[in-house]
């Protein structure tokens, strides 16, 4: 376009430059031509190609207008006045134009017309961004910087022409040009300030970054605050600003998914055209839903970089024109001045655009790792029970802490499939031009590279992906271990747990070490490269023409450049290969999670406009997809709206499951399904989450005082709080660690209560609560005629058979399938399978009486029972009684009598009712509090979860010599002496290279050479070359196996100090944040850190190099280089103190992520049911943007840093060009030496920028082994204790317990003080308290979970703190409450020593009536159990725990409510086999129900924490002042 302008306006004569300017030695004078062409159209053109830019933010734009008394009127009124001027110029040209006068030139003319054609369009945008609020413009800032440069030589011509009268000037157009430069340069100056933006336009806590100018946002000025805060201090969350709205996961989300959608749904249709055919392998992308939605984001990014890419060639050019200058002495010095002040801008001006381009890239990789986690946490809350089993929890977290950080570290580096490869095509251009056809040489070796780099990248695929499996399995493993931990400690299964982690860890560091292998050769691939291109290229040069072509400076050391240009997308290559092997196998691991099917709501839920609350009509189901899979089947129904309905059915029979196919739980084979109306659930194993007690009830819902209050009452949780040291305050730990079971059930139940739900699910609610208590829960929630839900729809699954009588109606399961249906009453008169399921469960309970001394509480169950079916079956009721007379009557006389009168007292009370006032005014005048005035709160710590511990300061020396110890001192010693050596020689390949030069031109002319004395050149500056790249490879190998070591070391080091951490630490831990160590942190161990300390060490040596070199060169440059030095480890103190706080922040926000996405995965059953996925979204999104809050700074202060520290490179590069220029008629300065030097200080520049990056990446990393440090140097329990007990220990089973204190950690109060008891072999002791008494701290102080805090125990005679933790625990036995399975088989789970044959192992199974049901299994012990036992119900994973303690048998058994999960009649079988089984045992009987205990020898009274009673059942209930009569009463026992 300019040469037609030039030739237009000013004729074929165009020149831009006076006449014999490179002889002048003044700088030359513009041309009048050049003035008013190229230098008044290019400022006017950049703003008519760059407003649309402009013109689309003005548009996005939601800001309101800026204040009138700011910045942006002084602009207006500026740009209004240069409007007015160059209106009068165009004017006067006219007058000249239209008078004919010899002043007029139509250059001029042309000129002024497109200057006023900019200065309008400046105006419009001025004024359009003071209306739509844009306080900075960086399109309107450049272009006032272009004029204000193009306008220089017409102002110069205008002064000297004025001043020292060299040629006429025109007054009048002179006055207005001035006039004009002034108004420019102050809109110049104005628009290096940003505006000042409206009222409520930026938040308090807002980022400074969007109201900072452009140049502060283009040199990251606006960090500087927090940069200098960072210095004062170490930084708090805090101290870091708000997440921007742009960068918010709800504002980003939208748009993703909205693109993700028709790739997923594609899928479907495809799988859904062929439902047969295998499943479809192109999953559905989630790479072009990304690039949808940050097309303009990439565009940008790959402007920046093409930018970038081409400046890039500007220095090599540039070099040529220097040496040029410096070996022709006769060229003015001006153009050497220029030649430096040029090399100097374009670096600069490359260092802008580089930073620009990483931001914006960090930037995106940011929103897609927000975008991503978000997508993924809302995939798995609505994954199909088919596609859970597949996806473990481990899986899940590794999606979210490996996979999606992988994708994100790729966007660095996207643009570089493309950039790289046209960085070198250009580069071999530019060669071509220089060297000609010998630079097909290097060019056949760079595609000679490319099918072993590709055979290395699958293989280094395929490891990635086996890897990724391992690394699952792990994670998944350590998952379920921290998840019950408790159990592993109390069965001393740590080593087999630990072996097993290890066992997969190692084959995971096999994998790590094949793909360490692989690096090292695609390290020395790369790295020969660059230096078998140079050989080759050089040596084919030479040896083509000898005499005519030589290594003269100009070709050697502008090659040279071109060859460092070309090194680093080559060098780059293997690191981007690695990482997009890495991206790919994570993107087709999110690929296929995303496809995987979701619960659909055909599958669930219908809802209807009838009278039915909930209707089933011929419904089949299944938890997974095909009918073998099949778990109920045949299933109608119709519960009216109101009704209270029960379900019953004995272990198995599939009750807990057809309350999941209610929730659309489970998929639907067949039927139909209505459920009308809003849904609560509680679920048979309490979810509880890390939140306070009343959050943890309002579960998102508005807080209602008066509601709140009577749900708490209702719900019998009245006492609990005030036992609570903040009441309802109180934090809750993880999985409800601090409350007890009952107490768990009871907030379960009181959120779904406080929900006010139309139909409420209840799976088994009753089961984990004291007899008393249910009794308490039902008369006040449950029931229709006095409970809070009475009007609501309520699904009752229970084991109780006392509240059936109350249900308008009782569903019967047998077989997974409805056996019988209707009322209580039709039930007893149907002689069907509850009536045969009744009489069963009388007659067992008849034997249990024998045994007992008291029956309460059966007893009047029983005789209720038996008084129901006198009256609906006078027959079977005889039956019935006359068995049970014959059971009692094989009992000796003495319990006989008492038995004969429990059962003539039962028959006197037995027609008190469960619903009469008088007994629920008693037993509410027990649990709930009296009318008082309500006190205030106290002033208690609320906070169980301790806030995650962030150090402060810079990373000790401590933390790196621990990595490199663990790598090995000698082969990190070797390690770095390798990389040292790599440097050396590179340094001395290129000083040759420079003396080769110098004598090459002397040589030619001279005549004296020969090819022979080439040819050893040649071998020596090979044998260098292939030196260097030798030692890389070399480095890279010891690297491998270092690393390996390290990691191998680190991690079994953490899980060893893990699994023997006190239980205390769990406690006040939240388990993601633990395996966050296992995960993210162990990740960049393992294959981050190796890579930051291998490049560390390459660029950090290549730097010295570069400086070293640079001040031999020229050391007239070395005074500047040193203060240069000295600022720039002045920035780095700045930024090094603030990032690596950044990093620990940002490290410490990540665990909370995955704590809520792990709690939300064992609750996602209850989200679902209650409807508030969405808000869980929410919160895991709010937890999302917390932390992003912290790493976004972090990335900035990365560019922050890396643009002042290019800066000092670049005034490097001045100082060594400015130094050759200066001093180019020195001695001692040769072409080659300011070649060489000036080659490697336009290197620095980037050499800076990567070591910048480099060490910020170890710095941060290093972090990781920090913070893997800490939880390896926390206490470890058992410390102190040495004694090794014989082999027959304990013998007898004798306890004695003297004056036993015990707390739970340190600080806190103490939960038992000064027990004292003595406990005969094999005597039966019940453990009986009310809530917060002691019961449960006494058997884990039994274990030592909790370590004594004054006195002993004592088993046979040995002080058990004096035991090693393995044995003591070995040599006891409990069955928890909660029952906890791991994935793995059945048998592992039963005996995961394998220290039992499988005889002893089946015969354990038959005791816990579990052998038929193993044996109906298709792998019978080698049957699969899913996570967390979630294939089996929780009954029948309560039998397993019973038949790991029939397989252990030992002399102590610990029972803690161990059949509170299982139906009446599996109980009665329990109890009986317990009796038989351990009758030569002392057996310890933790008691939730009295009645499980009253055939106990002995009863041990707890209240707060000492013993209050210790006697006999019969001796306790005489004693109408003594606490357990007063439970008893409570109970009605009495």
């Amino acid at each position: 376009m300019f040469p037609l302008v030039r030739e237009l306006v000013c004729g074929s004569d165009y020149e831009l430059l006076e006449t014999g300017w490179r002889n002048n030695s003044n700088i030359p004078q513009v041309t009048n031509c050049g003035q008013h062409t190229d230098f008044s159209t290019i400022p006017t053109l950049f703003l008519v190609i760059f407003s649309p830019i402009l013109f689309y933010e003005l548009y996005k734009s939601r800001n309101s207008y800026l204040r009138s008394f700011s910045a942006i009127s002084l602009r207006i009124i500026f740009c209004c006045l240069l409007v007015v001027d160059l209106t009068a110029t165009v004017i006067y040209d006219f007058y000249l134009l239209f008078t004919k006068s010899p002043l007029y030139n139509a250059i001029h003319f042309y000129g002024d017309l497109v200057q006023y054609a900019g200065f309008c369009l400046a105006l419009v945008l001025t004024i359009a961004c003071r209306n739509r609020g844009i306080i900075t413009s960086g399109v309107i800032t450049l272009y006032w910087l272009l004029v204000v440069v193009c306008g220089v030589p017409e102002l110069r011509y205008y002064i000297t022409g004025r001043l020292y009268k060299e040629y006429e000037i025109h007054s009048c157009r002179a006055a207005l040009y001035v006039f004009a430069y002034v108004c420019s340069a102050l809109e110049l100056f104005l628009s290096c300030f940003a505006d000042t933006p409206s009222n409520g336009y930026i938040g308090k806590n807002s980022c400074p970054e969007y109201t900072a100018s452009f140049l502060n946002q283009l040199t990251f000025q606006w960090f500087s605050g927090l940069a200098y805060l960072g210095n004062k201090k170490s930084l708090e969350k805090e101290d870091l600003w708000d997440l921007n709205e742009r960068d918010k996961a709800e504002n980003i989300i939208p748009s993703f998914i909205e693109n993700l959608i028709p790739e997923v749904e594609g899928y479907r249709r495809k799988i859904k055209k062929n439902p047969e055919a295998a499943i479809p392998k192109n999953h559905p992308s989630i790479l072009i839903p990304i690039f949808k939605t940050y097309k303009f984001t990439l565009l940008a990014g790959g402007c920046y970089k093409l930018m970038f890419d081409l400046l890039q060639f500007v220095a090599p050019e540039l070099l040529r024109q220097l040496i040029s200058f410096i070996e022709d002495k006769n060229q003015p010095m001006w153009i050497g001045v220029s030649i430096a002040l040029l090399m100097f801008l374009s670096s600069l001006l490359q260092s802008m655009i580089l930073h620009q381009y990483f931001h914006e890239m960090f930037r995106l990789g940011m929103n897609i790792r927000s975008v991503l986690t978000s997508a993924v946490y809302t995939k798995t809350l609505n994954l199909s029970n088919e596609a859970r089993k597949g996806k473990t929890t481990g899986a899940i977290v590794n999606l979210m802490s490996v996979d999606i950080q992988r994708i994100q570290d790729m966007t660095t580096f996207i643009m570089l499939f493309w950039s790289a490869p046209l960085q070198i095509l250009l580069s071999l251009y530019f060669l071509w031009k220089l060297l000609g056809v010998s630079v097909l040489a290097g060019f056949v070796i760079l595609i000679l590279l490319i099918p072993f780099n590709s055979f290395i990248s699958v293989k280094m695929r395929n490891c990635q992906m086996e890897q990724m499996k391992f690394k699952d399995e792990r994670i998944k493993m350590m998952s379920e271990i921290l998840n019950g931990m408790k159990v592993l400690k109390l069965y001393s299964w740590e080593k087999s747990m630990e072996k097993m982690v290890l066992e997969v860890r190692e084959k995971e560091i096999r994998v790590l070490k094949k793909l360490s292998y692989l690096n090292a050769a695609t390290t020395l691939s790369w790295a020969c490269a660059p230096f078998l291109v140079a050989v080759l290229t050089f040596g084919l040069y030479v040896l083509w023409d000898p005499e005519n072509n030589v290594l003269t400076p100009q070709i050697t050391f502008v090659a040279l450049a071109l060859f460092n240009i070309l090194r680093f997308p080559l060098a780059v290559f293997a690191m981007v290969f690695s990482q997009a092997v890495q991206c790919s196998a994570s993107n087709t691991r999110l690929k296929e999670f995303f496809a995987a099917e979701e619960m659909s709501p055909q599958t669930s839920i219908a809802y209807g406009g009838t009278d039915s609350a909930i209707k089933m009509d011929g419904g089949s189901f299944a938890w997974g997809s095909k009918e073998e899979d099949r778990k109920l089947h045949d299933i109608t129904f119709n519960i009216k709206r109101g009704q209270l309905v029960a379900i019953v059915g004995r272990v198995g029979s599939g009750k807990s499951s057809l309350l999941h196919a209610l929730l659309g739980e489970m998929n639907k084979l067949s039927g139909s399904v209505q459920v009308n109306g809003s849904v609560a659930y509680v679920p048979q194993l309490a979810w509880i989450q890390n939140l306070s007690l009343r959050n943890n009830i309002l579960f998102n819902r508005p807080y209602d005082a008066k509601l709140y209050q009577n749900v708490i009452e209702n719900c019998a949780l009245v006492q609990d709080l005030e036992s609570l040291p903040a009441e309802d305050r109180t934090e809750i730990g993880e999985k409800g660690i601090n409350l007890s079971g009952g107490q768990k059930q009871r907030v379960s139940l009181a959120r779904a209560v406080y929900q006010n739900a139309e139909i409420v699910l209840l799976d088994d609610p009753l089961s984990a609560v004291d007899s008393h208590v249910g009794k308490h829960i039902f008369e006040n929630v449950i029931s229709t005629a006095t409970g809070c839900l009475g009007t609501k729809t309520r699904v009752l699954l229970t084991h109780g058979l006392t509240y059936l009588k109350h249900c308008d109606q009782v569903i019967v399961l047998k077989d997974e399938t409805i056996s019988e249906m209707g009322t209580y009453q039709e039930l007893m008169n149907s002689n069907g399978a509850f009536s045969e399921f009744l009489e069963e469960f009388l007659l067992e309970e008849s034997k249990h009486k024998g045994r007992s001394v008291s029956f309460g509480e059966d007893s009047k169950e029983v005789n209720e029972l038996l008084r129901d079916l006198d009256q609906v079956s006078p027959a079977i009721r005889q039956r019935i009684q006359s068995q049970m007379s014959q059971e009692i009557e094989k009992t000796d006389d003495k319990n006989a009598e008492i038995i004969r009168n429990g059962l003539h007292k039962d028959e006197q009370t037995a027609h008190s009712s469960i619903g009469k006032s008088e007994e629920k005014e008693s037993l509410l005048g027990a649990i709930s509090p009296k009318e008082k005035t309500p006190e205030p709160p106290k002033q208690t710590k609320t906070q169980l979860i301790e806030k995650e511990a962030v150090e402060t300061g810079k990373v000790k020396f401590e933390v790196y010599m621990s990595y490199f110890r663990a790598i090995g001192i000698k082969i990190a010693l070797v390690f770095f002496l390798v990389y040292v050596a790599s440097s050396m020689l590179g340094v001395f390949s290129n000083l040759y290279l420079a003396r080769w030069s110098d004598d090459a031109k002397e040589i030619a002319l001279s005549g004296n050479g020969s090819s022979s004395e080439t040819q050893i050149r040649l071998g020596i500056y090979a044998v260098l070359g292939m030196g260097q790249a030798t030692s890389v490879c070399a480095a890279s190998i010891i690297m491998a196996l270092g690393m390996v070591c390290a990691s191998r070391l680190l991690h079994a080091t953490l899980l060893e100090n893990i699994m023997r951490s006190p239980m205390a630490f769990f406690d006040v831990t939240p388990l993601g944040r633990i395996l966050n160590r296992f995960g993210k942190d162990m990740d960049v161990v393992d294959e981050r850190l190796p890579d930051n300390i291998g490049d560390f060490l390459l660029t950090f040596s290549e730097l010295v190099a570069c400086v070293v070199f640079t001040s031999y060169a020229t050391p007239f440059a070395i005074f500047p280089i040193v203060l240069i030095a000295i600022g720039c480890f002045a920035i780095l103190r700045f930024y090094v103190s603030t990032s690596r706080q950044l990093k620990r922040l940002e490290s410490a926000s990540r665990s909370p992520i995955y704590s809520h996405f792990q709690e939300s995965i064992q609750g996602a059953s209850s989200i679902r049911a209650y409807g508030v996925v969405d808000k869980f979204i929410r919160e895991s999104q709010h937890r999302v943007d917390e932390n992003l809050a912290t790493y976004y700074p972090s990335i900035v202060a990365n560019r922050w840093l890396a643009v002042r520290l290019e800066m000092v490179g670049n005034l490097i590069v001045l100082s060594s060009a400015g130094a050759a220029v200066y001093f180019r008629d020195s001695p001692g300065l040769s072409a080659g030496l300011v070649g060489l030097s000036v080659s490697y200080a336009l290197n620095i520049t980037q050499t800076l920028n990567w070591a910048v990056r480099m060490t910020s990446e170890l710095e941060t990393n290093i972090v990781a082994v920090e913070r893997i440090n800490e939880y390896t140097i926390t206490p470890t329990e058992g410390n102190n204790s040495q004694s090794l007990a014989p082999k027959s220990w304990p013998e007898n089973g004798e306890i004695s317990i003297k004056n036993f204190s015990v707390r739970y950690r340190p600080g806190l109060d103490l939960v038992l003080h000064g027990v004292t008891a003595h406990i005969s072999p094999c005597e039966k002791i019940g453990i009986v308290g009310r809530t917060g008494a002691g019961k449960s701290s006494l058997t884990l102080a039994l274990f030592r979970i909790i370590e004594a805090d004054g006195g002993c125990i004592e088993i046979d005679g040995t002080n058990i703190a004096d035991l090693l933790l393995e044995q003591l625990r070995s040599r006891l036995t409990i069955v928890p409450q909660d029952p906890v399975l791991f994935s793995g088989t059945m048998r592992m789970n039963l005996d995961p020593f394998f220290a039992f044959s499988d005889d002893q192992i089946w015969e354990a199974l038959r005791n816990a009536h579990l052998d038929s049901f193993v044996k109906s299994l298709q792998e019978g012990l080698h049957h699969h159990i899913s996570e967390g036992g979630e294939n089996l119900s929780v009954g029948q994973r309560q039998l397993i725990c019973l038949a790991r303690a029939l397989l252990r048998k030992t002399k102590v058994l610990v029972l803690d409510e161990a059949a509170a999960a299982v139906d009446v009649e599996t109980d009665s079988l329990l109890q009986k086999t317990i009796r038989e089984q351990f009758k030569d045992c002392t057996v310890l009987t933790i008691a939730h129900r009295l009645n499980t205990v009253m055939d106990s020898d002995r009863l041990l009274v707890l209240d707060k924490g000492c013993v209050a009673e210790f006697d006999t059942p019969k001796k306790l209930l005489s004693n109408p002042d003594g606490i357990f009569y007063s439970m008893a009463k409570d109970a009605n026992v009495v």
